[in-house]
C-alpha cells in the first residue's frame, strides 16, 4: 500500500499509483470534520502501537491530526485527535526493526503510529514531520529548522512499481527490462563495430556452405544413391565417378567451414573478453568514485561477487551465447526460404510445433529469470562470508569458533545447492517438452512426405534434402531455446553489474568546481550539522576555527562525533546544513582530488596492502624515489625495524599488514603521511593501541610529522593532547567545551572528568 504526503491536494490525493484512501476511512472522516476541512497528509502504517501487523492510517488538516484502525474493512475507528496547534515537535523514534511518530505537547509526549522499517519509507512516513511543521507554520507558528539528513534525499519511490530506489541510484532496479539490459550490454560492442562485421560476414560465409552441404543431399541421392533416370540404374562406373565427385566436394566444404568456424569463435572469444575487461574495468573504476556511504550498505563479498562471478556469465553469453544466436537466427531464416522454395506444403507442417515453442520459452523464461535470480543471491551470500571469514581468521580462531563458521557456510552452501537444483528441474521440464515439441513435427513430416514419396508425387532425395534442411532448422530452433537458460543468467548478472555503474556518487564534483589551489590550512567550521540517516544528527551546530598550523586535539565520549567530524573535512560525506571552509573555500566547491591531496590521514587501525613495505609507504606519492622512502621512514621511527628485516624495505608484507606489529604497522603509516607531505593532518587515535614504548617512537614521530601543519587530532589518552593549541570537547554531537588543557581544567567540567577518569586508571593499572 502506497502513501500520499501533500500540502496542496484535498481528499482526491492519489494514494500511490491509481489508488485512493480507503472508503471506511473517507465515509468516518465525511462524519468528523467540519465544513471545508480538508485532507493535506494521508500516510498508511502496517502495525498497530503493540507491534502486531494491521492497517493503520495517519491524516492531518490543518486543524488536526487523525490516527484511525482500518484493519476492519467493514468500518473505520478513530483512535487519536490532536489539534495541530497543540503540537511542539514531530520527530521520528527509531526502533529494532520498527518506529514510532511521536508528537509533543506541551505536558506529554503522544505516539501516534508505530510501522516497520520499510513502511517508513515506502509509506512517505519520513515525510511526515516536514508536512506536519509545514502545517503549524501556516498557522502562523515558528518552527524550528530540522536536517533532512544526506540519506533522506536519495530515497524516493518508484512512480511506476512504487517500490523503494536505492539510496545511490535513480534507476529502479525492479522496473529494469531485460531487453533493455541486453542492449545496454551490446552497446559495449560499439567499439569494435569493425570486429562484429568480420565476424558477421564469416558466419553468413560459414551458413552458405552448411546450406549447400545439406543441398548435396538431393542430387547425391536422385543421381548416386537411387537415379530417378532408369538408364542411370545400371551405369554403376558413371554413378561411382559422381560418388567420388560429391565426396571430395563435401570434404572441401567442411574443410573450408571448419576453417571459418574456426576464425569465427576465435574472433568472438577476443571480442568477448575485450568487452567484459572494459566493463570489469568500468565496474572498478565507478566502485572507486563511490562514496563512502554506498559501501557502509553493501558487503564486500557481493560487491566482489559482481566484478568476478557476474561479469564472468556476461562474458559466457558474449563469446557464445551472442555468436550462437547470430547463427541460429540467419541460418533459420536461411532454411526457412530454402525449406518453402522446396515443398511449401511441408514447410507449413514444419512450423506447427513453433506456438508451442514459443509459449513454452516465454513462460519457462520468466521461471528461469527469478530462479537464477535466487542463484545469484546464495552465490553472493557465499562471497560475503567469505569475504569476512578468511581476513578475520584470527578472531575465528580466538574464539575457536571453527565450527560455527562452518556450519554458517554449509547452511548458505545448501541454500545455493537448493536454488541450483532449482533451476535443475525448470531445466529438466523445459528442454524435453522443447525437444518433444520438434520431434513431434519430425513425425509430422516423415509420414506427409513419406506418402509423397510413395505416391511419386516426391522423389526420395527432395524429401532427403528437405528432411536435412527441417533437421537443421529444428536443431537451430533448439539451439535458440537452450539459449533462453544462457539469456536469463546474463539479464540477471547485467542487473547486477549495471547497478553498480548506475549508482550515482554522492560526493562528486559540482559543475563550477574548482581547483584548490595550495593552501595554508586555515579551517572554519560554521554551524556544522549533518546526519547518518536523516533523522538523528551525529553532529549539531558545530562551529568553531583553525588557524594555519595549529594543532586542534579533539575528544570526549564514544559516538560524540569525533571521527564523523574529520570525515566531513575529508568529505567522505557532506555535511547536511552549514559549510566547511578552507583558506575561505567552501570545500563543495572546489575538486574533490585537489582537496584530498592536501589532506593526509593517521588511522586507529592503520591499513596496508599486500606488497613490499615500501610499496605501501609510497602508496601516498608513487612516483617517491628509494631515498624519499627512506627518509619518510626515518621520520617515522619505522627504518630500525625496517632493517632489521632481511630484505629491508622490499619485505612482504600479508594481507592488511600480516606479519607486523600494531606498532610497525602505525608508523609506515605515518611513514606514508610524511611522504605525502600534507598541509592538513588528521591523526584518528594513532597511539591508542600501542604498548608504552611503542607510543613513545610513535608520539615523537607524531611531532616531527605536526611541525607547520594544521593538525586535528583525535585521542581518548587525554594526555596525547596537552600540547595542542586547543582542544575540542564532543558530547552528543555538540561542542560542550573549548579552550586549552589548562583552561579546560580550570572550568571543572567533562574534560576535567576525564582527565580525572584516566589518571585515577592509570594509578589502579600501576
Amino acid at each position: 500500500m502506497m502513501a500520499s504526503v501533500t500540502l496542496e491536494e484535498p481528499l482526491q490525493s492519489e494514494i500511490g499509483p491509481k489508488k485512493e484512501l480507503p472508503k471506511v476511512i473517507q465515509e468516518e472522516f465525511t462524519k468528523i470534520s467540519e465544513p471545508e476541512e480538508e485532507i493535506r497528509v494521508a500516510v498508511p502504517s502496517d502495525m498497530n502501537m503493540e507491534g502486531v501487523f494491521e492497517d493503520w492510517w495517519l491524516l492531518a488538516t490543518e486543524k488536526r491530526i487523525l490516527v484511525f484502525n482500518s484493519d476492519h474493512k467493514e468500518k473505520a475507528e478513530l483512535v487519536k485527535e490532536i489539534p495541530i496547534n497543540d503540537i511542539q515537535e514531530v520527530k521520528i523514534k527509531n526502533y529494532v526493526g520498527n518506529g514510532i511518530l511521536e508528537v509533543k505537547t506541551e505536558d506529554k509526549a503522544i505516539e501516534l503510529i508505530r510501522f516497520s522499517r520499510t513502511a517508513l519509507y515506502k509509506n512517505s512516513i519520513v515525510e511526515v514531520p516536514k508536512a506536519i511543521d509545514k502545517l503549524r507554520e501556516k498557522n502562523g507558528y515558528a518552527v524550528e529548522k530540522k536536517s533532512e539528513g544526506h540519506i533522506q534525499k536519495h530515497s524516493g519511490r518508484c512512480p511506476k512499481c512504487g517500490n523503494i530506489i536505492p539510496f545511490w541510484t535513480d534507476t529502479c532496479p525492479h522496473c529494469l527490462k531485460k531487453r533493455t539490459m541486453l542492449l545496454r550490454l551490446f552497446s559495449y560492442l560499439k567499439p569494435y563495430w569493425y570486429v562484429v562485421v568480420i565476424s558477421f560476414l564469416l558466419s553468413l560465409a560459414t551458413i552458405g556452405l552448411n546450406l549447400a552441404n545439406t543441398y548435396m543431399t538431393k542430387p547425391l541421392t536422385d543421381m548416386v544413391f537411387a537415379p530417378t533416370d532408369p538408364a542411370r540404374v545400371a551405369d554403376h562406373e558413371h554413378r561411382f565417378f559422381l560418388l567420388n565427385i560429391f565426396v571430395l566436394f563435401l570434404i572441401g566444404m567442411h574443410v573450408l567451414g571448419t576453417g571459418l568456424g574456426t576464425l569465427r569463435t576465435y574472433i568472438m572469444s577476443w571480442l568477448g573478453n575485450k568487452v567484459i575487461l572494459d566493463l570489469r574495468t568500468s565496474a572498478y573504476e565507478y566502485l572507486q568514485r563511490l562514496s563512502l556511504s554506498f559501501y557502509d550498505r553493501k558487503e564486500t563479498g557481493r560487491l566482489m561477487s559482481r566484478i568476478t562471478y557476474d561479469t564472468g556469465n556476461l562474458q559466457q553469453f558474449i563469446v557464445n551465447g551472442i555468436q550462437d544466436f547470430t547463427i541460429d537466427v540467419m541460418m533459420l531464416t536461411g532454411m526457412s526460404v530454402v525449406l518453402f522454395v522446396t515443398n511449401w506444403k511441408l514447410a507449413a507442417l514444419t512450423l506447427i510445433p513453433l506456438p508451442l515453442l514459443t509459449v513454452g520459452t516465454v513462460y519457462f523464461g520468466q521461471k528461469m529469470h527469478m530462479a537464477y535470480h535466487k542463484v545469484w543471491r546464495r552465490m553472493a551470500s557465499i562471497s560475503a562470508i567469505l569475504a569476512d571469514t578468511i581476513p578475520g581468521v584470527r578472531v575465528v580462531k580466538t574464539f575457536v569458533a571453527e565450527q560455527r563458521e562452518i556450519n554458517k557456510f554449509t547452511n548458505i552452501n545448501h541454500d545455493f545447492f537448493k536454488s541450483s537444483m532449482n533451476t535443475a528441474k525448470l531445466n529438466t521440464l523445459y528442454f524435453p517438452i522443447m525437444g518433444f515439441a520438434t520431434f513431434a513435427g519430425g513425425i509430422i513430416i516423415r509420414w506427409f512426405g513419406g506418402r509423397d514419396v510413395v505416391t511419386g508425387d516426391m522423389t526420395l532425395g527432395s524429401l532427403m534434402l528437405f528432411m536435412g534442411y527441417m533437421w537443421q532448422f529444428y536443431g537451430h530452433v533448439n539451439g535458440l531455446t537452450r539459449l533462453n537458460q544462457m539469456l536469463q543468467m546474463a539479464a540477471s548478472a547485467a542487473e547486477r553489474v549495471f547497478e553498480i555503474l548506475d549508482a550515482q556518487p554522492e560526493i562528486d564534483d559540482s559543475k563550477n568546481a574548482i581547483e584548490l589551489p595550495p593552501i595554508k590550512g586555515d579551517i572554519k567550521y560554521d554551524n556544522v550539522v549533518f546526519s547518518y540517516d536523516g533523522e538523528k544528527n551525529a553532529l549539531d551546530g558545530i562551529s568553531f576555527e583553525i588557524k594555519a598550523g595549529q594543532m586542534v586535539g579533539l575528544s570526549g565520549p564514544s559516538s560524540a562525533g569525533k571521527t564523523t567530524l574529520v570525515n566531513l573535512l575529508c568529505r567522505f560525506y557532506d555535511v547536511t546544513e552549514g559549510a566547511i571552509i578552507i583558506d575561505g573555500y567552501d570545500i563543495r566547491d572546489v575538486k574533490v582530488r585537489s582537496l584530498r591531496d592536501q589532506i593526509s590521514v593517521v588511522l586507529q587501525d592503520p591499513f596496508l596492502f599486500h606488497g613490499s613495505i615500501a610499496d605501501n609507504i609510497a602508496y601516498s606519492k608513487p612516483t617517491a624515489t628509494r631515498s624519499e622512502i627512506i627518509a619518510a621512514a626515518k621520520a617515522a621511527n619505522a627504518h630500525e625495524f625496517i632493517m632489521n628485516f632481511p630484505d629491508g624495505y622490499d619485505t612482504m608484507v600479508g594481507e592488511r599488514g600480516v606479519g607486523l606489529s600494531g606498532g610497525e604497522k602505525q608508523r609506515i603509516s605515518i611513514a606514508r603521511a610524511i611522504l605525502k607531505n600534507p598541509r592538513i593532518l588528521i591523526l584518528d587515535e594513532a597511539t591508542s593501541s600501542v604498548d608504552t614504548e611503542t607510543e613513545s617512537l610513535i608520539q615523537s614521530a607524531i611531532e616531527r610529522l605536526v611541525e607547520g601543519r594544521t593538525t586535528i587530532a583525535i585521542a581518548h589518552r587525554l594526555s596525547t593532547l596537552k600540547k595542542a593549541d586547543k582542544l575540542i570537547i564532543l558530547d552528543k554531537g555538540k561542542i560542550v567545551e573549548m579552550g586549552t588543557h589548562d583552561e579546560l581544567l580550570e572550568n571543572d567540567r567533562l574534560y576535567k572528568r576525564l582527565v580525572t577518569m584516566q589518571a585515577e586508571l592509570s594509578k589502579v593499572r600501576a
